[in-house]
């Protein structure tokens, strides 16, 4: 209790948050006198567990002055930072059903009674059902109408007029609350978000974003407030996590910086698209004053950094408020994307702070288009790949992403012009992409491509075949960290550039890739005896799951259906063999076969059976997991 109670309190929300609890139970102690124990009867903690009514659940003793308090994850934002905790429940009384234990059991020893052996964790609630056999009487009630004897009880003072009108009901608000209930704001939400904001709501608003707690993060306002008074900020941050980090980004020069950094002419746009979106909620026939001004209520300039990362957040496409989130990287929960920038593809891979799929683009662009030959990239595969990642960047923007890695691989190690690249993709992105080594790029790749498979199969082998190079991965047998991993410049570009002159490719030059693939492997394999360990293969990328979705017969891409299917070597072997026999005409009329992967599809068949045929692995698992999933692993890891 008293000053140090706030931090415990914090202390236990933050603990509870990181486990995945949905509530927390806390005790807490009466001002002065006896404790009673409340904590050591179980049906105190059963009459907790059913009390899902409201929020938050108080539970007391006819005996003693202390209580057990159920806070739900909705109002955990709401505990104070500082002072007492019982400030909460006195503040939103609206929120609290009060469960009166009517007696307290004892012991034949006379002492009470102990709850059942099980495990609270630190501030949880039980993970068991308390034993109940001696039934113990409750009275429920809500808070709001407890006598001033009742708050008493607990060293509470009588709410002061203004929090009992902060929490009034819709019936004692009247007409204008009505209003903006119809909004789909809930009186938890109203109550909320006025914890948030220090005052009560003036206007209709619905909660459009929220954190994993479900608590408000960012709000939506309409036009008027319930006085018709004009309100030109649409969004608002309302998060508190969110509206520190940003204060404090603000003091330290952050309006200037932003000035400075983000080009005015993409902040006027910005200002004009917010004001065309909100102008559109106004009905036609509306008289009298209008909101004005765009991001923040201004026109001009940068004005107010909370407005406009609320607006990014939301999907709206606002350059100052993507600049917030990347000032802010790590601080902010929300969506994380993650790119990669290979020899014949760029992808991109969005996901919710869970980690689930939010969006995953492939599209071949040959960012590696001839670099075997001449070691630069080209200015027309620059532009392609480059036009692709500002479209990737728009889906990034509108998912309201607060981090994001992008990768380059093997076209730009071996490209010696790879800065005009790397300067052209941070201009879209933002951040400059990361030039990765071979064996940074195989550890991602298999963190990525081993989630979801069962542990007791392993250790796997993961094979990522691309453009450029083929990375071999080798999990260790005791640990999650890879036991060999290596590069390889075998890739499905490079050798159809290198050895298929002809279309399609001679005996001649088959059985030459063929050697060069079997001996690059077998070189690796010499090097490195850990990657003959693994007893599974894993195969990742465009190739393998091009040679499933033939085995399997699709005409249409399906990752649902390709994820963790099994190839045979047999397989691989026979398709490549058709392969390697038709021309790339031929092939792009398969069903299955993109246009863009048409002509080097047959190289990487070869290679594929090759490494599996070297490496002696009778069958392989696709996964549609990949170094896109390793660098989003990671990123969510980081938040």
């Amino acid at each position: 209790s008293g000053q140090g109670a706030a931090g415990a309190l914090r202390a236990a929300i933050d603990w509870s948050q990181r486990e995945g609890h949905d509530a927390l139970v806390v005790a807490l102690p009466p001002p002065s006198g006896p404790a009673g124990a409340l904590e050591q009867q179980p049906a105190a903690w059963s009459a907790l567990k059913g009390a899902d009514s409201q929020p938050l659940a108080v539970a007391r003793s006819a005996i003693g002055r202390s209580a057990l308090v159920r806070l739900a994850v909705e109002v955990w934002a709401l505990a104070p930072l500082e002072g007492d905790p019982r400030h909460l429940l006195q503040a939103h009384p609206e929120l609290v059903a009060e469960l009166l234990v009517a007696s307290e059991e004892v012991t034949p020893q006379g002492g009470l009674e102990a709850p059942p052996a099980t495990d609270h964790g630190a501030g949880g609630h039980p993970a068991g059902d308390p034993a109940t056999t001696q039934e113990t009487a409750l009275a429920a009630s809500s808070l709001a109408d407890s006598s001033p004897a009742a708050s008493s009880l607990f060293g509470w003072e009588e709410p002061p007029a203004s929090s009992k009108a902060s929490g009034a009901s819709t019936e004692e608000a009247g007409e204008g609350d009505a209003r903006v209930h119809a909004s789909g704001s809930s009186e938890a939400d109203r109550v909320l978000v006025g914890a948030l904001l220090g005052r009560r709501p003036a206007g209709e608003f619905t909660v459009v974003l929220r954190d994993r707690d479900g608590a408000p993060v960012v709000i939506e306002n309409a036009p008027f407030l319930d006085d018709g008074t004009p309100m030109p900020t649409r969004y608002w941050l309302v998060g508190r996590r969110e509206a520190e980090a940003v204060g404090r980004l603000e003091a330290a020069g952050g309006v200037r910086r932003a000035t400075e950094e983000v080009p005015a002419e993409l902040v006027e746009a910005a200002h004009a698209r917010y004001a065309a979106e909100r102008d559109l909620l106004i009905s036609k026939e509306h008289r009298g004053p209008r909101p004005t001004g765009g991001v923040g209520g201004t026109r001009t300039g940068v004005k107010c950094l909370h407005a406009h990362l609320a607006w990014y957040l939301v999907g709206g496409s606002d350059p100052v408020g993507r600049w917030v989130a990347e000032q802010l990287r790590g601080r902010l929960t929300g969506p994380v994307a993650a790119i990669d920038c290979g020899t014949n593809s760029t992808r991109l891979l969005i996901a919710d702070p869970s980690g689930a799929t939010l969006e995953r683009k492939m599209t071949i662009t040959r960012l590696g288009a001839g670099v075997d030959q001449t070691g630069r990239l080209s200015e027309e595969a620059i532009g392609r790949t480059v036009e692709v990642l500002a479209s990737y960047r728009s889906l990034m923007d509108a998912r309201g992403v607060v981090a994001h890695r992008a990768t380059a691989t093997s076209a730009t190690r071996d490209a010696e012009n790879s800065e005009e690249f790397f300067a052209a993709a941070e201009a879209v992105l933002g951040r400059r992409p990361e030039l990765l080594a071979g064996t940074e790029e195989g550890r991602l790749s298999y963190l990525g491509a081993t989630r979801g498979l069962p542990p007791a199969e392993g250790p796997y082998l993961v094979v990522d075949l691309g453009g450029g190079s083929t990375e071999l991965v080798a999990g260790g047998a005791e640990t999650a960290e890879p036991a060999a991993v290596v590069s390889l410049d075998l890739g499905c570009v490079r050798v159809t550039e290198r050895f298929f002159a002809e279309d399609p490719p001679t005996a001649a030059e088959i059985e030459a890739a063929r050697r060069f693939a079997h001996e690059e492997v077998q070189a690796a394999a010499e090097r490195l005896p850990a990657l003959r360990a693994p007893r599974a293969m894993v195969g990742v990328a465009g190739t393998v799951s091009t040679l499933v979705q033939l085995a399997l017969g699709l005409e249409h891409y399906d990752g649902a259906a390709l994820h963790h299917q099994l190839i045979s070597s047999g397989e691989v072997e026979k398709l490549a063999a058709e392969l390697l026999g038709q021309n790339v005409a031929e092939r792009r009329a398969r069903p299955g076969i993109e246009a863009g992967r048409a002509d080097v599809i047959a190289a990487g068949a070869l290679i594929f059976a090759e490494v599996m045929a070297t490496l002696d692995h009778a069958e392989a698992r696709y996964s549609e997991s990949d170094i896109l999933d390793g660098l989003v692993a990671e990123l969510l890891a980081a938040g």
